[in-house]
């Protein structure tokens, strides 16, 4: 579980960027359908740990906005798909929503009898036009598993100290790109585990994240994320 949930909140981390629109949404994400690109994770000793490959596959107008599908599948460093699905993203105006319950990968676990799984408070915001120094409000989502209405585990990860840094060009595999830099900390708690991390993102418009880093609670990095090929 702790793996699994690690997985997917990079991944879901990597997605709170924005798209565009053909009105006041635009930002930092494919704006042409059929775009894919590549992210692929290194360990801290600088060995794939995982390839994530996405492709924007819908995009739709909605009351006050625009809704975006991005089928996003993870592929382990032995070439095993750990998950594949599709992930919803809602701009309305100068906002963007995305669904962290994601983060959670529920849609990997086994079935199980009389258990139900609910998320709540799942949904955080993302400015469409941030400014160097500008903090972002704190984002909470809890994943609690049920049996006969009572809670027999529950997870909830936090996602604080959210800053827009600055802006800075980043070379990647994939090419060089102007970037808007993002930093947030993260705290994933249950009964069975706690944990802390830092992370910096790099995000370029109309492509989305070109680089992230991972930092575990010594300050010492524990994985990255790159931006190894992109195509429209």
């Amino acid at each position: 579980m702790k793996k699994s949930t690690a997985a997917y909140l990079l991944i879901s981390i990597v997605l709170l960027t924005a798209f565009r629109s053909g009105n006041t949404c635009e930002s930092f994400f494919p704006n042409k359908i059929g775009t894919k690109w590549e992210l692929t994770t290194y360990d801290a000793k600088d060995k794939i740990a995982s390839v994530s490959k996405s492709q924007l596959t819908g995009l739709k107008d909605i009351s006050g906005g625009l809704e975006a599908t991005i089928n996003i599948e993870v592929i382990d460093n032995t070439g095993k798909s750990m998950s594949n699905g599709d992930v919803i993203m809602k701009c309305d105006g100068e906002t963007y929503y995305m669904d962290m319950s994601n983060m959670f990968g529920t849609g990997q676990m086994p079935a199980m009898e009389g258990v139900e799984i609910e998320v709540s408070n799942s949904i955080m915001e993302f400015p469409s036009n941030p400014v160097a120094g500008q903090t972002l409000a704190d984002a909470e989502s809890t994943m609690s598993m049920k049996m006969n209405g009572i809670v027999i585990m529950s997870t909830t990860i936090k996602t604080i100290n959210r800053k827009i840094e600055g802006y800075e060009n980043i070379t990647t595999p994939a090419g060089t790109y102007n970037c808007m830099k993002y930093s947030s900390d993260t705290e994933v708690k249950s009964k069975m585990f706690f944990s802390k991390s830092h992370s910096v993102m790099w995000m370029a418009k109309n492509v989305g994240t070109v680089k992230m880093e991972s930092y575990d609670d010594k300050e010492k990095i524990n994985s990255k994320m790159i931006l190894t090929a992109f195509s429209e």
